[in-house]
């Protein structure tokens, strides 16, 4: 635990940026919103839980590196949700990402095809392919709901859990800065708006943030109709939610209210559950390792130092710390006993849904 810590101040807790992504720009035309992807994938498919899991593909992300022989031209644009698609000379879409890359950590930042992340210094642009989502099914029924409960394969994007260490008065409560009702990844994950401070201050002013309303991962990622197939789920966020399924970590005194939500993060206690093919929340686990795309790899995401390890991914548990300062996590090697800043714009985003 203290050498997880350590690790992520280290390399960026106190960053400045909130969120570490790719700036949205606005296409000439809306691309179609009458399409549904939603396609089971054979038998014997591998993926984190080994070939003995089960896995659809959902939704579209830029994730690929551009192949050196394709070109792209901007001149043939779409917008969805915060992005703008440009067609490719192969009939594929591509999103255009400034590269962000955490040079200087220690890590050998490539990309898929061999070639280098740049890091934000050297103003850089590459193109990366908008591809169907893959997901693991976790569950055929989850909270007794008859619902699959979907968990992404990959990191697809990174941000802060909350931009700020000081405490907000909403309504008339005192929210904590790993809030998972009032963060920003919600916020971000669902396309909303969300309360922040205007500085990193104890006396900032309060303002209303709606960056992300309407243009969050749930209006980028999924047309209109996949949408609709996406169910609003009671995301349980009570104390019992934030250890592990065998109640070996104290409960957080920092648990929020429930949401009602079309995409959240997993909890310490999914995360830690057996009948989800996970493994104890202290034990390294395959299934709960998640590699970067290329895309994230540009936008920003904390990379692994170590061979066969994953990046770090949140979880919407708050740690037991009373401060509010750092949230759950799941580590490379997949331990899911890890804690983050919560401003730490490096972590990566690994949602989860519900579909009928």
């Amino acid at each position: 635990m203290k050498r997880t810590r350590f690790l992520v101040c280290a390399l960026g807790a106190a960053l400045a940026l909130t969120f570490v992504g790719c700036k949205p720009t606005v296409g000439n035309s809306s691309i179609s919103d009458s399409s549904d992807i939603y396609t089971e994938l054979p038998a014997g498919t591998d993926g984190t839980a080994g070939t003995s899991g089960t896995y659809v593909t959902f939704g579209e992300w830029p994730q690929t590196i551009k192949d050196a022989s394709v070109t792209v031209n901007e001149n043939e644009s779409l917008t969805r949700g915060a992005f703008t698609y440009y067609k490719g000379s192969d009939g594929a879409w591509y999103v255009k990402c400034t590269e962000k890359a955490e040079i200087g950590s220690g890590v050998e930042h490539k990309y898929s095809d061999g070639t280098d992340v740049a890091d934000a210094g050297a103003n850089s642009t590459k193109y990366f392919k908008v591809e169907p989502i893959k997901w693991r099914v976790l569950t055929n029924n989850y909270n007794g709901s008859g619902k699959k409960l979907l968990l992404a394969e990959s990191i697809l994007i990174n941000c802060a859990f909350y931009g700020y260490y000081y405490d907000r008065i909403i309504g008339e409560s005192t929210v904590l800065p790993n809030n998972y009702k009032e963060s920003l990844v919600r916020a971000y994950l669902n396309g909303l708006q969300y309360t922040k401070k205007s500085s990193n201050s104890a006396e900032a002013e309060q303002e209303i943030d709606s960056s992300f309303a309407e243009k969050g991962f749930l209006q980028t990622a999924f047309t209109a109709s996949e949408r609709d197939r996406i169910v609003s789920t009671t995301v349980d966020n009570s104390a019992t939610s934030t250890t592990d399924t065998g109640n070996n970590k104290p409960q957080s005194p920092c648990y929020c209210g429930d949401t009602y939500d079309k995409v959240f993060l997993l909890s310490e206690q999914e995360v830690t559950t057996s009948t989800y093919g996970f493994a104890a929340y202290n034990e390294p686990a395959a299934s709960r390792i998640r590699m970067t795309t290329d895309y994230s790899k540009a936008s920003g995401a904390n990379l692994s130092s170590e061979e066969g390890r994953g990046s770090m991914w949140w979880l919407r548990s708050p740690h037991h710390y009373s401060h509010g300062h750092d949230q759950r996590g799941v580590y490379g090697s997949g331990d899911a006993d890890s804690n983050y800043g919560v401003t730490n714009s490096r972590i990566g985003v690994v949602p989860a849904l519900c579909i009928d």
